[in-house]
């Protein structure tokens, strides 16, 4: 049973008091025994025992005792423990002065003291060392002696702050292993030469190299959660992973029985941190609304999907042409899910190039938004099939627009790309003249919205560089790179279909939203990095090798043409600009209206429509 605040107060003040008067009476007791003629002591006790009481109560509470949690006592709690009681000690030791007319044996005084002390302690911290008892039992009821013969992990701990101070102190949470931390490195050059709980700190993080090797250094902790994505990267490729491993620690857990470390992922070593979303704007936009999503079985269409799960949509229409993707998904959202999820969830199988389909879906399923993520995104393939890489990415873009339009669609939103910004290859340049096509349709048929969302490489993506390195890896290398300097920008799959849908929701159409990507990452330092966090050696245990660019490929990407203004929303991780009308969207139109495969050379098409296209490399 729980009991309230003021009855756990109650109860602690009356153990105190009990524990003080019950201190005394050993104490008068015992030097009453060894004849010291102080049993007069016990019938003033006796008589005085409300004033000792108020006494105890009042010091305990001026010193704050009853405001601390007992579970979680540190060093200042110990010390204003230690002050109540001695203060209510030296108060009893007063009366009985002002009793008896002389001044008590001090003996008296101390071990009573003591004792007070000693009793208030324990009864704080008796279910701590319960559990403790408890732990050590069960380990050797149920491993013998097993745990104890373990090697200790051998750890080098890096930060000497207050988690580091936090994780040597909670050793229940360092993990099942017994674990032998034999010194910490630290950027503070003041904090080198002393020592943390006992463990030296060594000097800062350049000496990880030299320690890993004279301590025979198993595994590297880093004790520091506030840790920059830069600095991280710098101990991971500071550590030698063929002898150690190298792990966080994340925030300490309340659940003392819980290992607080955990391992580092690829989203740590990147250059960036994840936004919020705004939960109410998106929320109101979708509520009880139907949103339709095409290519809703691909990386980008299905997370948005999740996402959209999380707000009080009306119905979301998955369209695909690929059928095993949006089947899957139905299925993991399904699973568990209530009748209400298989209600709200509609699948629809059809081509973006298919104008019949697109109006037969539209006008059975009269979607009030279009998110419209089909699109072919592989650069060098697209290269070899520029036709398809047309039909599919700019008229399969402009039909499901136009229907939107038709069908009475409030809001279209484009997925773009930052490949579509002075773009070197076939998708990218496909993709820009889908931006074109896109802006131009606002104001220019229909009311909806038109928008587009414009962002780089998203981690763990279909066909994105990290799960073809993973792959590589796993098969033992060699992890090809087309150029040594070659850089991206990365966001996680979730921030990115969180940003979609809020720019989305705070568009009036007409924009070009861009999202704030962090900083470029070289693909280089990525490759290393999944190589070391897969506990090998980058050029040993495997290869790197340089293949050179493939054509239509950059070295690196941009977000914004030059010509593009930026301006700032809310959101600091969304931009926008506002295009002028652009004025060859009425030709365009003309030539997908007319659109013959034997008329048109796309290659020529795009540099006629984007002046700022250059020829792919060879």
């Amino acid at each position: 049973m729980k009991l309230s605040v003021l009855a756990r107060g109650t109860l602690r003040a009356v153990l105190d008091c009990l524990f003080c008067l019950l201190s005394w009476k050993i104490a008068v007791w015992v030097f009453s025994y060894f004849s010291f003629s102080e049993s007069a002591y016990a019938s003033v006790i006796k008589s005085s025992i409300w004033i000792i009481v108020l006494f105890c109560v009042l010091f305990h509470a001026v010193c704050g005792v009853y405001k601390s949690l007992w579970q979680h006592h540190g060093f200042g709690y110990v010390v204003r423990l230690a002050v109540a009681a001695f203060l209510t000690t030296a108060a009893v030791y007063f009366v009985l002065y002002l009793q008896i007319g002389h001044l008590p044996n001090p003996g008296i005084f101390i071990l009573a003291g003591y004792l007070f002390l000693s009793a208030s302690f324990l009864v704080r911290v008796y279910k701590k060392l319960f559990q403790t008892i408890k732990e050590y039992f069960a380990r050797v009821s149920t491993n013998g002696a097993a745990d104890d013969l373990r090697e200790p992990i051998r750890t080098l701990l890096v930060g000497a702050g207050e988690s580091a101070s936090g994780f040597l102190l909670h050793k229940n949470q360092q993990g099942a292993r017994p674990r032998e931390i034999l010194g910490i490195v630290d950027a503070n050059y003041r904090k080198h030469g002393y020592s943390l709980h006992g463990v030296r700190i060594l000097g800062d993080d350049s000496k990880i190299p030299e320690l890993v090797r004279r301590l025979n250094i198993d595994e590297i902790v880093v004790a520091v959660p506030s840790m920059s994505n830069e600095e991280l990267r710098r101990i991971v490729k500071l550590t030698p992973i063929k002898r150690c491993k190298v792990r966080m620690m994340s925030v300490l857990s309340t659940d003392k029985t819980s290992d607080a470390l955990r391992d580092i992922n690829i989203r740590d070593l990147l250059g960036r941190s994840e936004g919020k979303l705004d939960f109410e704007l998106v929320d109101k936009w979708v509520a009880g609304k139907t949103v339709m999503i095409t290519g809703g079985g691909g990386s980008i269409g299905g997370e948005i999907c999740r996402q959209l799960m999380g707000f009080n949509v009306g119905k979301i229409v998955l369209y695909d042409i690929y059928e095993n993707g949006v089947h899957n998904l139905r299925n993991e959202l399904f699973a568990g899910g209530s009748r209400d999820v298989h209600e709200k969830i509609a699948v629809r199988i059809g081509s973006v190039q298919d104008k019949n389909r697109l109006d037969e879906v539209f006008a059975e399923t009269k979607p009030d938004i279009v998110f419209h993520a089909a699109a072919y995104k592989h650069v060098p393939l697209m290269e070899e099939c520029p036709r398809i890489a047309f039909e599919n990415n700019v008229i399969g873009t402009f039909n499901t627009a136009h229907a939107a339009g038709r069908h009475g669609v409030t809001r279209f939103v484009m997925i773009s790309t930052d490949k579509a910004v002075n773009p070197t290859s076939i998708m990218g340049a496909t993709k820009r003249i889908s931006e074109i096509l896109v802006m131009g349709m606002n104001g220019w048929a229909y009311n909806t919205g038109y928008v587009c969302v414009r962002f780089g490489n998203v981690l763990d993506s279909n066909g994105s560089v990290i799960p073809t390195f993973k792959g590589q890896i796993a098969n033992g290398g060699p992890v090809t790179i087309t150029h040594p300097d070659i850089i991206r920008y990365f966001m996680t799959m979730p921030e990115a279909a969180q940003l979609v849908l809020e720019a989305g929701a705070m568009t009036q159409g007409g924009e070009i939203f861009i999202l704030n990507m962090g900083e470029p990452v070289k693909i280089m330092d990525l490759a290393e990095n999944l190589i070391r966090m897969a506990g090998l050696t980058p050029g040993v245990d495997i290869d790197i090798e340089i293949t050179g660019l493939r054509p239509g490929e950059k070295l690196y990407e941009e977000l914004l043409l030059a010509t593009e203004g930026l301006v700032q929303t809310p959101n600091d991780k969304i931009f926008f600009v506002k295009p002028p009308q652009p004025e060859c969207f009425e030709e365009l139109v003309h030539i997908i209206d007319e659109y013959s495969i034997n008329k048109i050379d796309v290659r020529d098409l795009l540099k006629r429509f984007i002046p700022e296209y250059q020829t792919p490399n060879k």
